[in-house]
């Protein structure tokens, strides 16, 4: 059976981060993706939010910038653009609005790009089946690939599956809000022939589309990949069905007229359910053909719209998390709290879209501050050799409305597998890392950990 330092288990947005930071400290890196690309919900289309906070200040570096970055090399994003706000619901605080938007299918070419030249083994299309463990201790795990069944050894696993698979599938304790309270999901359709000027022009008239005057709303213009300006971002409620409520959705574009829309959702699924996933694709396809039909119908700009693509699998925004030796709190989130294992940053508002279908709520952080997210949050209970990153770390359900979003992810990635590369070495457990020693290596890497005055 053969046997690797570290084997990361999904190549999503946190698992990409995790492989490529473990290669780069020096382990035998395994990363095991069930599809056949790497960079997970990053590549359906929504842009990078939480890079700077609601103050201005950049709160996230290191791999996560260096993937942007490759992105701009590759012709495929025009780097973070700045300069948008917003108003917290009682209007006391501008909040500095900040987006990094890019192709997806660039990203699928630079993440793979950046983690083979790390040095890292993929193994697409392979699924996490089982897992053997003694003592809190995970021997092997075995995995459905094209081939059949196989096991394999590491040394330290890392969970980046989103839904907390593998720690579940080993036997560690794990929480979830239970079915009909997780946020709902959402299928990220892509859409070409959209004039997001007139779609604008909507909104400050207040027709068709509504909400110039809620408070969260956000317009950002910036450079286009294809050349010149245009809206980079819009979001408002759309009256797409006639006498039906208006339906809040988000654009995003890279390219004239071509859009982006977060604008479909479905309520009431449990992402761990069979059942309920299987429901939430069908539902979610319905709705994309009814709400294209309402776009061309109803909306200004998009009287010739047409469906480019949608997302391989519905987007969940709340699953499985760890119960990990350390939990961080709605509270901890929005009071800007800092702790000294911090290994990563979030600066995103609590953004809970509404199990049952209605408004999305952000609660801001405190001053338009940030956050950090401590090492522990990383650590199942029990676990000795596993760490996990992305939206599966040990969070409240509330938290991980702002520690789920993308560069936040993306930096636990980061996090997570430069622990798991200096767990390997020293043949530790996790909790009895020198969490100094590997924060040293973060920086070094160019990771943000701390903000001037905190």
């Amino acid at each position: 059976m053969k046997q690797y330092d570290v084997i990361v288990c999904g190549g999503g947005t946190a698992g990409m981060m995790a492989a490529i930071a473990s290669a780069r400290s020096g382990a035998n890196t395994l990363l095991i993706e069930r599809d056949g690309y790497l960079g997970g919900t990053a590549t359906y289309g929504l842009p990078m939010l939480g890079f700077f906070s609601g103050d201005g200040c950049k709160v996230v570096g290191g791999l996560p910038q260096e993937i942007v970055d490759r992105m701009v090399s590759l012709g495929g994003c025009m780097g973070h653009s700045r300069g948008g706000t917003w108003n917290t619901s009682s209007g006391e605080y501008n909040y500095d609005f900040s987006l990094t938007s890019y192709d997806p299918e660039i990203l699928k070419i630079a993440a793979q790009e950046m983690a083979l030249e790390s040095g890292v083994s993929i193994l697409f299309q392979t699924v996490v089946i089982g897992a053997q463990r003694k003592d809190g201790y995970i021997s092997s795990v075995e995995l459905m690939t094209v081939e059949g069944r196989q096991s394999l050894m590491a040394r330290v696993f890392i969970d980046a599956t989103g839904d907390a698979g593998l720690a579940w599938t080993a036997g560690f304790p794990t929480e979830r809000r239970g079915e009909g309270k997780m946020q709902n999901v959402t299928n990220i359709i892509r859409v070409g022939n959209v004039d997001a000027e007139r779609m604008v022009n909507s909104l400050m008239e207040e027709g068709v589309i509504k909400g110039l005057r809620d408070w969260h709303i956000r317009l950002l213009r910036g450079k286009l990949l294809d050349g010149g300006e245009g809206y980079l971002f819009l979001a408002g409620h759309a009256e797409i069905w006639e006498d039906e409520e208006p339906v809040t959705f988000t654009g995003t574009c890279w390219r004239k007229e071509e859009m982006a829309f977060n604008i479909t959702r479905t309520v009431g699924v449990d992402p761990t359910l069979a059942e309920d996933i299987n429901h939430a694709e069908i539902n979610e396809r319905n709705n994309i053909n009814a709400v294209m039909k309402g776009l061309r119908e109803r909306v200004p700009g998009c009287e010739k719209a047409y469906l480019i693509s949608s997302s391989p699998r519905v987007g969940i925004r709340e699953g499985r998390r760890i119960r990990g030796i350390y939990t961080l709190t709605e509270q901890e989130v929005l009071g800007s709290s800092e702790f000294p294992d911090g290994v990563a940053r979030g600066a995103y508002p609590i953004d809970i879209h509404d199990p049952k279908g209605g408004k999305t709520q952000f609660s801001f952080i405190k001053e338009g501050g940030s956050y950090a997210v401590p090492y522990r949050c990383l650590i199942p209970e029990g676990s000795r050799n596993l760490l996990v990153a992305g939206r599966c770390v040990s969070t409240t359900g509330k938290a991980l409305g702002s520690v789920r979003l993308s560069p936040c992810c993306m930096a636990l990635g980061q996090a997570a597998g430069t622990a798991a590369a200096f767990t390997a070495k020293e043949d530790v457990a996790p909790a009895e890392l020198n969490t100094g020693l590997f924060r040293d290596k973060l920086l070094e890497d160019k990771a943000i950990l701390t903000i001037s005055g905190s």
